[in-house]
């Protein structure tokens, strides 16, 4: 009884940090999404993107494309203005194993301009 309450002590903590782990909710393999940037949410405790793309398969049309919380990228000194409703984009990051999700390495705009919210990540 004693080890297990130990173990308790221990562990218990790092369970409580399982849900922001980006490696149980993405792989490794990076992919990307080319659409319309549909909504923002600069929020904790993840931002996200939703990008309509052109395709409808049977997957959908809609990605939920998802990034560092609001308060690191604000640390960071990230600015989520760039990111307009309606931007058409290229979206590249790592593929969720959800269906239609992927955590965010970069977004390309028409112009060739890039928005890289993390880059100590890619």
């Amino acid at each position: 009884m004693r080890t297990l309450v130990l173990s308790l002590i221990v562990f218990l903590p790092y369970f409580g940090f399982a849900h922001h782990s980006t490696n149980a909710n993405f792989t490794q393999e990076i992919i990307s999404v080319e659409g319309l940037i549909e909504r923002v949410r600069y929020q904790n405790p993840h931002t996200s993107i939703l990008i309509k793309t052109d395709q409808v398969n049977d997957d959908g049309a809609y990605w939920l494309v998802e990034s560092g919380a609001k308060t690191t990228l604000d640390r960071a000194g990230v600015s989520m203005g760039k990111l307009q409703v309606g931007s058409r984009v290229t979206a590249e990051g790592r593929k969720g194993r959800r269906k239609n999700t992927m955590y965010l390495r970069k977004i390309v705009f028409l112009d060739g301009s890039e928005f890289v919210p993390q880059p100590e990540l890619n």
